[in-house]
């Protein structure tokens, strides 16, 4: 039982899982540092700035279901960062469930949330659990923007927009890479429509530039507003300043229909992790403030109304550990107001996200009224 230690961090040496430990910190809450390799993690959690001063404990763990449901027995709530998540999702909601225990994960993937749904979304209703992914930069704070957009009555479509200046982690450029072989989907008339395949389009920034979009996977915007009967239509696209990467998500779709699509599951694993090499050979530099910076855009619409709200974020990365952190310090001590798979807004609220986001000084929104 680790009733002293509320919270689990797996995948604690990752990128993000680094993020996470330093925001728990913060918060003054006490986490498991959890994953494959103990040294690995003890090595990775120096890098954490403070790190002397949380309190934590380091666990060695397999990745199976009951490795994983042994050690999160006791806890209330999992952090899980280890991706590509379509992969490695699944063991661990089933370990949450069997334990008890909250499920949080950054991914953005609609093939990895419906995997969770429909797999395990009931499971975590009847045991009044929440299971919470895109716990992130992607798509938290565009779903946030578009919450603030919906308190405006007669509002019934968002087109959504995401521009971002980052460095993918390792398991980020796999993730793009898998993402492109799973269908996607935007919401038509409340029905989700599939997307034929990638979709370029063009977004004008705030400063007049012109960027190549793309639907980047759907978003998970599309599925959390589906059940909304206030959402007809709900579309999403990315543009990266750095334009050479919807580039090279563009070849790796021609690649993957040509001649990819073919290989046994195993191989293709291993062809498309190691064209992720080609966009991140490397776990990336720490971001920088001053330089990592994202604007998220919600145009809503009605017949005869629009509002649209712009957050400015800064440090994608950084901004995903706080939201796990922040969503892990209250799930440590509160019972939820929603059960199953939910969205961030559905279970923190947007305006109490989009405050904890304000305090640290990592985004600020501005919401106006078009007609």
């Amino acid at each position: 039982m680790n009733t002293e230690y509320p919270v689990v961090i797996y995948g604690a040496s990752g990128y993000t899982g680094r993020l996470v430990a330093e925001h728990l910190r913060e918060l003054g809450v006490p986490f498991l540092a959890a994953g494959r390799n103990r040294d690995r993690i003890e090595k990775e959690l120096q890098l954490v700035p403070g790190i002397e001063n949380a309190k934590y404990k380091i666990v060695e763990v397999e990745h199976n279901v009951e490795a994983l449901t042994e050690l999160f027995n006791g806890c209330k709530v999992v952090c899980n960062t280890v991706g590509p998540f379509t992969r490695y999702n699944l063991a661990v909601a089933e370990a949450c469930v069997r334990s008890g225990v909250h499920y949080l994960d950054t991914t953005g993937e609609q093939s990895a949330i419906l995997q969770l749904e429909e797999h395990f979304g009931r499971d975590f209703e009847k045991a009044g659990l929440v299971m919470v992914p895109s716990m992130a930069y992607m798509y938290g704070l565009s779903e946030i923007g578009a919450r603030y957009c919906l308190e405006t009555p007669g509002v019934d479509s968002l087109r959504m927009h995401g521009i971002g200046n980052a460095v993918p982690t390792v398991a980020s450029a796999q993730t793009i890479l898998d993402a492109v072989r799973h269908p996607c989907y935007y919401l038509k008339d409340r029905e989700l429509v599939r997307y034929p395949g990638i979709e370029n389009g063009q977004v004008c920034t705030p400063s007049g530039e012109i960027l190549i979009t793309s639907n980047w996977g759907g978003s998970s915007n599309p599925i959390w507003f589906r059940k909304d009967g206030r959402v007809r239509n709900c579309k999403m696209d990315v543009a990266i300043w750095n334009q050479e990467l919807y580039k090279k998500e563009l070849e790796l779709e021609r690649a993957y229909k040509v001649q990819l699509q073919w290989l046994p599951e195993d191989q293709l694993r291993d062809v498309l992790d190691h064209m992720a090499k080609g966009i991140t050979p490397a776990s990336p530099p720490r971001e920088a403030r001053q330089v990592h910076r994202s604007i998220d855009i919600c145009l809503a619409t009605g017949n005869n109304v629009a509002v649209k709200s712009t957050i400015f974020s800064t440090g994608g990365y950084l901004t995903t550990g706080l939201l796990q952190a922040y969503a892990a310090s209250r799930l440590a001590v509160e019972t939820p107001r929603v059960t199953g798979l939910r969205s961030p807004s559905e279970v923190f609220g947007h305006r109490e996200l989009m405050g904890v986001l304000q305090s640290f000084g990592y985004a600020a929104i501005k919401v106006e009224q078009v007609v």
